[in-house]
């Protein structure tokens, strides 16, 4: 059963019923998916072309509307770094560009978590952790959402009792552990990914011994508590099992074989963890798809732990990347042992590279809006903490505007060679990954181009790509061209293409989205479903989770 009081702080009273967050204008959720997909194809313009082909694609003259350039150009700084909010607006613009803006905000799905913060149990500081190996290795932001998650998830989970939650995407395991560790659920963590599934293993190996550690402290200090007579009995057993298991953890150093002892010294410890009642996390190297039909997602869980009881499974994921989402769902109403899951989604880009967005839902299929991977990464680019203030702001315009003119000279390198041969620029891109060069090397234009030209030519040796393109010795020429290109026009003709592309990408996350709750209430007959945010917006942008249980009964 799931209680209705509970739900409703975190989705608010105003969307329980339709399980679906919605600007206050809409109350009907096909309507609002049918105005959101008039404004993104109506303003396409804005994400297809990529804002690195600014000049050679001749975005500003093209595609911007006249009447829109001057007033923009006027911004001050500070406007700049308010517009991605949409509440910048001046009485004097054109109706055109103040319509975009305000259709443009009125069609973002809410992201304010609903229930306050300091009503949530844990409170973002790594005191809350039972143990301080927990926490290892997660930076503040990895922190609020793991505990945000992991708390909501034990809230539906201690409600609807599944047998066991399999964390799909858990990466190194850190939503995974809580969950066991702390809250003492029965886990299995999937990864496609070898080398992130042993970070989880290495993670679980400390964590465990942590956890043995502080289980027999208690035990002893339990134990200690009794009669005096009691207490000298047990407390001379609770000590001599203590001794017993925390020698059995320090390894013989006799041993000479080291892979032997590894072993002994693994069984010892499930030998205790067994008298201590703790159970393992299973971790599970695999992908799902979704064509698995009813008993094939079960038989990859069995083959991996046929000694946990799968009848009834919760999936989650936290930041499940690309198709992952689609195919969590999609396995989640065709699996008759899987009665709920919990997901928050991220990078809707990681698709194959020349593919569409595969919308879920009838309505939408039947809208045929198409959203390559242009709009789709853009659909992730949240200005909320990158253009926080003003110098946040200034950097990070300054930096595109370097990687900009960057595009331009490879680009032209690149065809130079090929325009001899046919007279014509073939060439629209490269496998050049240049980004996130760190602020140490951005200072400049002059140490920005050098940096990028030494992670150019690493990639050209090491991943063997454009072994054809003859890169400079020094960044010189990548210099002189930025310094016959450069005009601080034209640096804020990106800028404010880019303050554009900011006011659009949540309405194509909201698309997105909602594509997914309306495919899940399709199913509304067995399944009730709910889109609630659960992290602060401005430390985690992609907040949003989708939660949908089966056959349960809502109490009041």
């Amino acid at each position: 059963m799931i209680n209705e009081i509970l739900l409703k702080k975190y989705i608010g009273e105003e969307n329980f019923k339709s399980g679906c967050i919605r600007p206050n204008k809409y109350k009907d959720s096909i309507k609002y998916a049918d105005d959101l997909i008039e404004f993104i194809n109506k303003y396409s313009f804005l994400y297809e072309n990529r804002s690195l082909d600014f000049f050679r694609d001749n975005i500003w003259s093209r595609l911007i509307p006249e009447e829109w350039k001057q007033p923009l150009l006027d911004l001050t700084d500070d406007e700049c770094v308010e517009f991605h909010s949409g509440t910048v607006i001046k009485d004097e613009w054109p109706i055109s560009l103040k319509t975009f803006i305000t259709n443009a905000v009125e069609l973002w799905i809410p992201k304010n978590v609903y229930l306050p913060d300091d009503q949530w149990i844990l409170q973002d500081t790594k005191k809350d952790f039972a143990l301080d190996s927990l926490f290892l290795g997660m930076s503040e932001k990895k922190i609020h959402e793991i505990l945000r998650m992991s708390e909501f998830v034990n809230m539906i989970a201690k409600q609807l009792n599944p047998n066991e939650i399999v964390d799909i995407g858990a990466g190194e395991a850190y939503l995974t552990q809580i969950l066991n560790h702390q809250f003492n659920h029965s886990m299995t963590a999937i990864d496609c990914s070898e080398s992130f599934i042993e970070g989880a293993i290495k993670r679980q190996s400390l964590i465990e011994n942590q956890r043995i550690k502080k289980e027999l402290k208690q035990q002893k200090e339990t134990t200690t508590t009794t009669t005096t007579t009691t207490t000298t009995t047990t407390t001379t057993t609770t000590t001599n099992n203590t001794e017993i298991i925390n020698n059995k953890l320090k390894l013989n150093n006799n041993e000479n074989n080291l892979n032997e002892i590894k072993k002994i010294k693994e069984i010892e410890k499930k030998e205790i963890m067994n008298k201590l009642n703790l159970k393992s996390t299973n971790m599970c190297v695999t992908t799902i798809s979704t064509d698995m039909k009813n008993d094939d997602f079960l038989n990859i869980l069995n083959r991996n732990d046929s000694s946990k009881n799968y009848e009834s499974i919760m999936l989650i994921g936290l930041h499940t990347c690309g198709i992952l989402p689609p195919t969590m769902i999609k396995n989640y109403l065709q699996c008759s042992n899987i009665d709920s899951i919990i997901d928050v989604g991220c990078c809707y880009y990681k698709i194959d590279t020349d593919s569409n967005h595969e919308f879920m839902s009838d309505h939408c299929i039947k809208k045929n809006l198409k959203l390559g991977p242009a709009p789709l990464k853009l659909s992730c680019e949240a200005s909320d903490s990158s253009q926080k203030d003003l110098e946040s702001f200034k950097y990070s315009s300054r930096i595109h505007y370097y990687r900009v003119i960057l595009e331009d000279w490879i680009l032209n390198e690149m065809n130079n060679k090929l325009n001899k041969l046919v007279g014509i620029d073939l060439i629209k891109s490269h496998d050049f990954t240049i980004r996130n060069i760190s602020k140490n090397q951005s200072k400049d234009y002059k140490s920005y181009y050098n940096a990028a030209l030494i992670r150019m030519k690493r990639q050209q040796k090491e991943q063997s790509i454009h072994l054809d393109f003859n890169l400079p010795e020094t960044c010189q020429p990548i210099i002189s061209y930025f310094e016959q290109q450069n005009q601080k026009q034209q640096e804020k003709q990106i800028s404010i293409f880019l303050l554009l592309r900011s006011l659009l990408a949540p309405v194509l996350e909201s698309i997105i989205v909602l594509d997914r709750f309306l495919y899940l209430n399709q199913f509304s007959s067995t399944t009730q479903s709910f889109i609630i945010p659960i992290f602060n917006k401005l430390i985690s942008p992609r907040n949003l989770i989708i939660l949908s249980f089966k056959n349960k009964k809502i109490i009041k």
